[in-house]
């Protein structure tokens, strides 16, 4: 898609910011699954969608329509680290008619429905990884369930380090097609994107 015309944006051009929307959403969504992707994609997507509505206010700051994706890009990331600091805020004690501190129980993060969800989805990925051949199923335990870095799995499983990137990116691929065969796709899709 072409980037849209600047000065029609500034001048409020509705057609030129619905052009404008499409070209932005793919990087916004984009910052916001890669800070957020274990969230709900509603509320992912709702990060993107603030995010263009702040850039919407600043258009007529920038210079040139490629800054744009970056302002979009910057405020996504911003947006996206204040939800994260938000989650990881426990709730303040609420204090009783009194005025005083009320005893805080925080909530038992170890549910038995948390574990529900884990073993279910991790059969879920195991069923996924036994489709896939040797050389890729290792390639993903090594970055994924053990946490190697690339120059590691490297030299662990003797493939140049510029091939590791790519290699992972066509097994996660493959995986995918197999959790869409199986019909799990939506169940996965934290995992494949």
């Amino acid at each position: 898609m072409d980037s849209p015309d600047l000065s029609r944006l500034r001048e409020g051009d509705r057609a030129e910011w619905n052009a404008a929307f499409h070209w932005l959403y793919p990087t916004a969504l984009a910052v916001a699954r890669n800070k957020l992707g274990g969230m709900h994609p509603g509320e992912v997507e709702d990060v993107a969608l603030s995010a263009i509505e702040v850039v919407v206010e600043k258009v007529d700051a920038v210079k040139e329509v490629g800054e744009l994706k970056k302002l979009c890009a910057a405020i996504t990331h911003n947006k996206a680290v204040d939800v994260i600091r938000k989650l990881a805020v426990a709730p303040k004690p609420t204090t009783d008619e009194a005025g005083d501190e009320a005893p805080y129980d925080p909530p038992d993060p170890a549910s038995p429905l948390a574990g529900l969800d884990a073993e279910e989805l991790s059969g879920l990925l195991e069923e996924c990884m036994a489709g896939l051949r040797e050389p890729c199923r290792q390639l993903l335990e090594a970055a994924f369930l053990r946490g190697l870095k690339q120059r590691e799995i490297s030299e662990e499983l003797g493939m140049p380090m510029g091939s590791v990137g790519v290699n992972l990116s066509r097994c996660l691929k493959k995986m995918g097609e197999i959790a869409k065969n199986a019909g799990i796709q939506e169940e996965m899709r934290m995992f494949l994107e």
